[in-house]
């Protein structure tokens, strides 16, 4: 059973027989998955990269369930999977870099073989190991923190900084849990007051509602001085308050996905004046996932607070209507196969959400 988009605005649930993976393949049968707002663009057509028809998907943990030839894996252990790959010959995928490659493909969007699949077929080196603990009780929550473990390396987050959010969904969240388990203190901003309590359970020290000059104002009332700006929007306006708030020395990391022609406006002259640095964050490397998964296994790092529902892989209609309808209300939401539905707090069903959330 898997979800595929033939085209803009349509989705079909697809029953089909389980594959054989061939050498150096692996069937992964899914644990959970996550729905992203990538996953919501392309099924509405406004993903830049998205192509039809595709199976959508690209956050999953699941349990190797067969392997080919010339495969280590064994049936049986849990793993996140990797879904970027690149062309594999230029330097950036030398490096193990492939979010940097100018051909690079993520599963469910510019790759059509998505992960929103009971069963799919991966290679085994896009199979991260993780415990069985770090599965039972976060799943496919490695995915986005693995993107913030991304986005606080290059910040190069650490102890007695202090840094602003702008935008406390799922990525600016899983940033917040990383930086702070790297000492930092970090403030919020949201627009949707409705996130403060999943902001406050992924370490944020304060959360505000307001924007441009006021949040200008209330940052200054907050800390004598900030020294990184996780923006996830990156708007002219969130911009300019980011170059307003930032220290001597201060880096505005700029983690939006960018829109075809978009373009950003800097003040020259603060930058060059407080010597600020400006830093964009794409995705995340293979890396990351490992050491997502190192912080949930070790207990640095409590993912809890992103996943807010949780609905069967058959179900995922009402899923969108959910993240289309009441979005603000939500961080991650997750799918799994029905079968594994109310099997642990992680994959509880929601009865009579749309209820509780208008």
């Amino acid at each position: 059973m898997s979800v595929e988009v033939p085209a803009p605005n349509r989705f079909v649930i697809r029953r089909s027989a389980a594959e054989k993976p061939q050498a150096g393949e692996v069937r992964v049968e899914l644990d959970s998955a996550g729905i992203c707002g990538g996953d919501l663009s392309h099924l509405r057509g406004r993903n830049a990269v998205g192509s039809y028809p595709t199976i959508l998907g690209h956050e999953c943990a699941g349990r190797i369930a067969a392997v080919g030839a010339d495969v280590h894996l064994l049936i049986g252990q849990p793993v996140v999977i990797y879904p970027t790959s690149g062309c594999g010959t230029c330097r950036a995928c030398s490096e193990g870099r492939f979010n940097n490659c100018p051909t690079m493909r993520v599963r469910g969007l510019s790759d059509p073989r998505g992960l929103f699949s009971e069963s799919f077929i991966v290679s085994a080196s896009d199979c991260v190991l993780i415990s069985e603990s770090v599965l039972h009780r976060y799943g496919a929550l490695v995915e986005p923190l693995a993107v913030g473990v991304h986005i606080a390396g290059r910040s190069g987050a650490r102890t007695g900084d202090t840094a602003l959010v702008i935008g406390c969904g799922s990525i600016g969240l899983a940033t917040a849990l990383v930086a702070v388990s790297r000492g930092v203190r970090v403030l919020g901003a949201d627009r949707h007051g409705e996130r403060s309590t999943a902001a406050h359970a992924c370490g944020v020290k304060a959360f505000t509602t307001v924007g441009d000059a006021a949040l200008v104002q209330w940052v200054g009332d907050q800390a004598d001085s900030v020294d990184i700006v996780y923006d996830t929007v990156c708007s002219p306006s969130t911009i300019d308050v980011a170059q307003r708030v930032l220290a001597p020395g201060g880096r505005l990391v700029a983690i939006a996905s960018a829109k075809p022609g978009q373009q950003a406006t800097l003040d020259y002259s603060a930058l060059y004046a407080r010597e600020l640095s400006v830093v964009a964050c794409r995705n995340y490397v293979r890396d990351d996932f490992v050491d997502a998964a190192a912080l949930l296994e070790s207990g640095r790092v409590d993912a809890t607070g992103l996943h807010t529902a949780t609905f069967a892989l058959d179900d995922f209609g009402s899923a969108v209507d959910q993240l289309e309808s009441h979005g603000h209300h939500h961080i991650k939401i997750l799918l799994t196969p029905r079968r594994l539905l109310d099997s642990r707090p992680l994959l509880a069903a929601c009865p009579g959400l749309a209820d509780k959330v208008r």
